[in-house]
């Protein structure tokens, strides 16, 4: 055999095979070439990456264009969560479909779980389908499947691709899409790890952007280059108005040198981070409106790629330090309240508070037991209107009108008026003079509190701001509620101090009223024991001295006992007329002794009380005591009784001298005496008597009017029906 070429030209079997051949290899050139061809498409896909949903199928059409298929299962484990994406060729059959869904979940069940290490040349070997098929699938048994894991060199398997191949595949085919799933994996961990840096960097300018504290970043020039919500919220400069801008635009001018002077010095100093202000007292920031603010503040610094970023975080403090002098403030003015028990000084030291904290105008109503208004101070820190608040001090205020503290004292509710208009002074004022002095005393704003103690309302604080811009917000109103309350205390204490001085006052009166009224039966006494030695005295006249020295000491123990709520009774059934005939006979002597005619006035249909008799005497003795005491030669007592409902009431009047509408509020308090000029006794016979009656449950009161004598009426409860043995009341006949 020679070495020359074989002659094509002549059609021998040599050259039809040399031509099959050449044939064979320019047709797998050509499928190569498509093999490059379609690799480079998928690569062109994969570099713009979009979403899983339209990636997926459109890398699995090119493969189809290369091999035909049936379908593809794409399955990718993302976030402890699995997602599939199915491709089908056109015409191919539902059930098909599921039976490769199928396959892909079983085969990618054993790749996950039996945890096998893969590399491509084992990819291979997952071409033949264990799974085997329903008996009427028969004519689709013949299945051509081939799975790829997603597998980069830091990361396990995290997903695959299941093919189903029309024809058999071949090694150039597996290379194919060994290749094609190969580059799908990366630019998968690719687009996840770049999806998870998004998120982070997202979820990290979120937590900045909602932060409560302003943060800005400046570069080494100090422009501003990020600047959250929380910058906007405090500086009220919005983004869009300085990113890039100088950062000491949110510094007040005075500080903006020094400011700048520490950046760069933190600049050149090895710490990364530092609190700012700590060498001077406070920083302070800048609002857009011109508003300066207290701050605390801190730096930190980050070198970024040779470039050096300096991150402020800023935080607003007005509402730390407004509470933190609220509450110096307060403890100040509680120790102030306490330096004097005296009514006047205490109420001088309010207004003189109120007008040093946030009033230009003070005013401190008082609301007595009737209902009277009094104004106890008028102040105002302007000396020029001094002689205004003095005049509305004297000013006499009309309680069915409308005036300053009208609705406060109404309502019993702090009240806020942040604007005060012409309008506002025309409905306060009580009339056209009041609403001139109100006009010149010019307020802008007005708040006031009503002064309570344990519930009781016993006046008003109002103040006023007169300057232009200040107005009262629910923030001062509630510090004036504080001191409201305070003063309310203070003044409690001064009214208590003042009613223990009168207390004592009254004591030592008593006390020498007792020792005067005690020396006289003493004196009796001893007079009589004299005379007795001498055999000429009147035992009796000794017998009424020391009865009187013991009624007066009794009646100190009662009242002690009395405030000490241990006031004994013992109740039993007594009959209304000879509890009154008893009564008359003990005071028989003392009547007697006088010009008075004594009448009574009891009903014929008197029912039994349930009462102490003791007791009762002793009420009665009280009460026509004070009757003879009062009234004059020639006047009369009556006494009088009637059933009423389910007790009898009770009345002793006298045509005497009568009480002043003024005193009778206070007849049945201890020690109170009507004429404090005359000594008419200790003081203690009414509230004994009001004492001893509450304790039956009963009711005592006066009424009097001055030269028409006075009556006082009390009530006990009557006695309950007597009950037979058949637990049947006896008929009226039968009692």
């Amino acid at each position: 055999m020679s070495g020359r070429a074989p002659d094509t030209t002549r059609g021998g079997p040599e050259a039809r095979d040399e031509l099959a051949r050449l044939d064979g290899r320019l047709a797998e050139l050509e499928r190569s070439q498509r093999r490059l061809q379609h690799l480079y498409d998928v690569s062109k896909l994969l570099a713009h990456f979009q979403t899983l949903e339209r990636t997926v199928p459109m890398v699995v059409s090119v493969i189809a264009e290369t091999l035909p298929l049936h379908s593809a299962t794409f399955i990718l484990e993302t976030g402890g969560a699995r997602r599939t994406i199915t491709w089908q060729a056109a015409g191919e059959s539902s059930r098909r479909l599921r039976m490769a869904q199928a396959h892909a979940r079983e085969v990618y069940g054993y790749l996950i779980h039996s945890r096998v290490e893969f590399n491509r040349e084992e990819a291979r070997t997952l071409e033949v389908s264990p799974l085997s098929v329903a008996p009427e699938a028969q004519a689709e048994a013949k299945q051509n499947f081939v799975m790829l894991p997603f597998a980069v060199a830091h990361r396990s398997v995290f997903g695959a691709l299941q093919i189903e191949s029309v024809k058999e595949l071949e090694e150039q085919d597996l290379f194919f899409i060994d290749a094609v799933v190969n580059q799908l994996a990366i630019a998968l961990d690719r687009d996840l790890s770049d999806r998870a840096l998004r998120a982070s960097e997202a979820r990290l300018a979120g937590i900045i952007s909602i932060a409560a504290d302003a943060i800005i970043c400046v570069d080494a020039a100090q422009l501003i280059v990020m600047y959250n919500e929380g910058a906007q919220r405090v500086f009220g400069w919005s983004c869009e108005e300085v990113l890039g801008k100088p950062h000491d635009i949110l510094v007040p001018e005075r500080f903006r040198q020094s400011h700048r002077k520490h950046i760069s010095s933190f600049a050149a100093a090895a710490e990364t981070a530092r609190k700012m202000g700590e060498h001077r007292p406070e920083i302070f920031g800048l609002r857009k409106n011109g508003e300066e603010f207290p701050a605390e503040a801190s730096v930190s610094k980050l070198n970024v790629e040779g470039v050096w970023l300096f991150t402020l975080v800023l935080r607003d403090i007005t509402e730390q330090k407004r509470i933190e002098h609220e509450q110096a403030f307060l403890a100040e003015i509680g120790a102030i309240f306490a330096t004097s028990l005296d009514s006047q000084r205490t109420l001088t030291n309010i207004a003189r508070a109120a007008l040093r904290e946030f009033a230009d105008f003070c005013l401190i109503e008082f609301a007595d037991e009737q209902g009277d208004l009094r104004r106890l101070e008028v102040g105002t820190s302007d000396p020029n209107k001094a002689a205004i608040a003095e005049a509305l001090k004297r000013f006499p205020v009309d309680r069915g009108r409308p005036h300053l503290s009208w609705a406060i004292l109404e309502s019993k509710e702090p009240q806020l008026t942040a604007e005060v208009t012409p309008e506002t002074i025309r409905a306060i004022a009580q009339n056209d003079e009041n609403r001139r002095l109100l006009e010149q005393i010019a307020p802008t704003s007005m708040m006031g509190v009503p002064l309570t103690v344990h519930g009781r309302l016993v006046g008003a604080l109002v103040v006023a701001s007169c300057r232009p811009g200040r107005r009262y917000a629910a923030t001062d109103l509630h510090l004036l509620e504080e001191v409201g309350r305070r003063a309310s205390l203070a003044l409690e204490n001064a009214r208590l101090y003042h009613a223990a001085e009168q207390a004592v006052q009254a004591r030592d009166q008593v006390l020498g009223i007792v020792a005067h009224d005690l020396r006289n039966p003493l004196d009796t006494i001893l007079m009589q024991a004299t005379l007795l030695r001498r055999r000429g005295g009147e035992p009796e006249r000794i017998e009424r001295a020391a009865s009187r020295i013991n009624r007066l000491i009794q009646d100190l123990l009662d009242v002690t006992c009395m405030e000490a709520g241990r006031l004994s009774i013992h109740p039993v059934r007594v009959r209304v007329g000879q509890v009154i005939i008893d009564s008359l006979e003990a005071q028989q002597a003392l009547v007697s002794s006088t010009s008075l005619e004594v009448r009574l006035d009891v009903s014929p249909e008197l029912t039994e009380i349930w009462a102490d008799r003791d007791r009762l005497l002793q009420v009665f003795e009280n009460l026509m005591g004070n009757a003879v005491k009062f009234t004059g030669a020639g006047g009369r007592i009556t006494i009088g009784a009637r059933p009423r409902e389910e007790e009898v009431l009770f009345w002793v009047a006298d045509t005497g001298f009568g009480i002043s509408a003024e005193d009778l509020p206070h007849v049945f308090d201890r020690f109170w005496q009507a004429r404090k000029a005359e000594r008419r006794g200790a003081g203690l016979g009414l509230p004994i008597v009001k004492g001893v009656v509450e304790a039956h449950g009963g009711h005592v009161w006066v009424e009097s009017a001055p030269g028409r004598g006075s009556t006082f009426y009390f009530t006990v409860p009557a006695a309950p029906p007597v009950v037979d043995r058949l637990g049947e009341a006896p008929s009226a006949t039968e009692q």
